[in-house]
């Protein structure tokens, strides 16, 4: 008998197949084991040695804003250093919670349910953004620092409140500008915010740790202004008076240098508190489109005289009225006979007026208003200019062309009006209006500086004289109540209808404006000013005339023009 002492096969797999199930189980065991003490265990340990290797987040630095400033360094808008507070509630010694709350709900005035809701939490909760100094020290003086962080940012100052608001605007709760100057600057003035990098322990993970590296924050750049705060303040304080002395809708008005088309003022009414609005209104010298009405005649005028289609001494007759086509178009009364230019120009008559618009044909007459800048931004830096509305030529006909002549049927803003009116008192040169002066930086280092941009030159010296001499003429014998004692003053007076919802002009809704500059013949200030919609229905002569004449009087005096 012999025996098979060779093992089987089959059977050495399966003990092979039994010893590696075992020995995955134990590594398995061994595993979850493991990962059991770390989790339970070991846990505070080896997260409190990991933690300060760890970066997890960063606490923003707010930038200062830049400041916004006259001419002269007068602050328009600046800064206060306030403080954002942040509070948890859980690390708050309960002997504190009732003293925190009184200050923040005397000091902050926040609300009871906002309080009750802030101390539900137990994670840091962001209570407000602009905490005085003042109550900052009280917070402080509690004692209670590890449930209380405050990082140092900026609110926002006005020092003149409404009387630039609409034209500087303001920032809204993260600082950026939403309206004005504020707004279209936006990128020079906000600065570019710093960090400061934190650690924490993770066993302890409502507990801020000190910043491990800090990115200090860029300040803003700093912008100087052409205005000038005192000429602002005296033109503000003219134009409501009047606004409310007539029961107006809206008053504006631009002082303006007329060699350089700088900006002195630029004043809209009414205005707005910055530091406490619902409502953002708008800068109406260069946001509101309107009629401008027969300030427009010097500018059709010398597009006349260039174009050879009107003398010096031409002759007019005026019934009150012209025919044109099938439209009788109304002049604001019988004149007569008159004679020349300067008649017509004292008399502001629309009959004369459109005449001389036939007279210089449509596409002439279009090309002159494009010339002064009508129909596009004056590209004065401010957000939202209009840029009017100017017929297009292939769409008009001789009643458009007769209306346009003497102001109506073309929209224009305060500036362009301005702007235009400049150029014929600046010998024909028509110059790029600026708000801005500078701009610097921290240091200081200027980065920006405006220079004057002459965009144009339109017409001859002679007939720019003749227009010019008309415009004395107009103050002395047709609006003597913008005079200024002691000078000769250019001036035009401008009483424009306001279209009807129904179609035509109204009779009662009107638009009265008056531009001046002093002293002929070479101006060394300007000023356009607008009243708009009176309660009872006025001419230029007695609203916008007084109100140039009082301004003036001011300019004179504080600029020290001499006679």
């Amino acid at each position: 008998m012999s025996f098979n002492l060779k093992p089987n096969r089959e059977e050495i797999f399966l003990k092979r197949v039994v010893i590696i199930f075992w020995l995955i189980v134990f590594v398995f065991v061994v595993f979850v084991g493991k990962l059991f003490d770390i989790a339970i265990f070991s846990r505070s340990k080896l997260l409190s040695e990991f933690a300060p290797q760890v970066v997890p987040s960063y606490d923003i630095l707010r930038a200062e804003r830049g400041e916004i400033l006259d001419r002269n360094g007068v602050k328009l808008a600046t800064n206060e250093i306030t403080f954002e507070l942040d509070i948890n509630p859980s690390l708050i010694p309960e002997s504190k919670v009732s003293a925190l709350k009184t200050i923040l709900k005397n000091e902050l005035k926040l609300s009871s349910a906002m309080i009750d809701a802030t101390f539900k939490s137990n994670a840091y909760v962001l209570v407000s953004t602009t905490v005085p100094k003042d109550v900052k020290d009280s917070i402080e003086a509690l004692q209670c620092s590890d449930g209380i962080v405050f990082t140092q940012t900026y609110k926002r100052i006005y020092p003149f409140g409404e009387i630039f608001a609409p034209l500087v605007g303001v920032v809204g709760v993260d600082n950026s500008g939403l309206s004005g100057l504020e707004f279209s600057l936006n990128d020079y003035l906000k600065g570019k915010n710093g960090r400061a990098f934190r650690t924490f322990s993770y066993a302890e993970p409502d507990i801020l740790g000190a910043p491990t590296y800090i990115l200090n924050p860029e300040s803003g750049y700093s912008i100087e202004l052409t205005i000038d705060a005192n000429i602002q303040a005296k033109v503000y304080e003219l134009v409501k008076q009047y606004v409310e002395s007539f029961n107006a809708k809206s008053g504006f008005a631009i002082v303006t240098d007329p060699s350089t088309n700088e900006v002195l003022a630029m004043v809209s009414y009414p205005s707005f508190d910055p530091a406490n609005f619902k409502n953002i209104l708008p800068n109406l010298p260069t946001a509101f489109n309107y009629e401008p009405g027969s300030i427009m005649k010097p500018v059709v005028a010398l597009a006349a005289l260039d174009e050879g289609k009107l003398k010096l001494d031409d002759s007019f007759y005026c019934p009150g009225y012209i025919k044109v086509k099938d439209r009788v178009i109304s002049c604001w009364q019988k004149h007569g006979e008159e004679h020349g230019l300067v008649d017509i120009m004292v008399n502001s008559c629309d009959v004369a007026f459109a005449n001389i618009g036939l007279r210089v044909g449509k596409g002439a007459l279009v090309n002159y208003f494009k010339l002064f800048g009508f129909g596009e931004p004056t590209q004065l830096e401010i957000a939202g200019e209009e840029a009017g509305i100017l017929p297009d030529v292939t769409k008009i006909g001789d009643v458009e062309v007769a209306n346009m002549a003497f102001g109506q049927g073309i929209a224009v803003t305060q500036m362009q009006m301005i702007t235009a009116l400049n150029a014929i008192t600046n010998d024909g040169k028509l110059c790029t209006p600026h708000i801005i002066k500078k701009i610097t930086d921290s240091s200081g280092k200027v980065i920006y500086e405006s220079e004057t941009v002459v965009k144009q030159m339109i017409g001859t010296q002679a007939n720019i004289d003749i227009i010019k001499s008309a415009m004395v003429q107009v103050v002395e014998k047709g609006a003597p109540r913008a005079r200024i004692d002691g000078y000769k003053v250019m001036g035009k007076t401008g009483t424009a209808q306001k279209p009807s919802p129904t179609g035509g002009y109204s009779r009662s809704k009107l638009i009265y404006s008056f531009y001046g500059a002093i002293p002929y013949p070479t101006p060394q200030v300007s000023v356009i000013v607008s009243i708009n919609e009176t309660a009872i229905p006025q001419y230029s002569t007695t609203v916008s005339a007084p109100l140039f004449s009082q301004i003036g009087e001011f300019l004179v005096k504080y600029l020290r023009i001499a006679k």
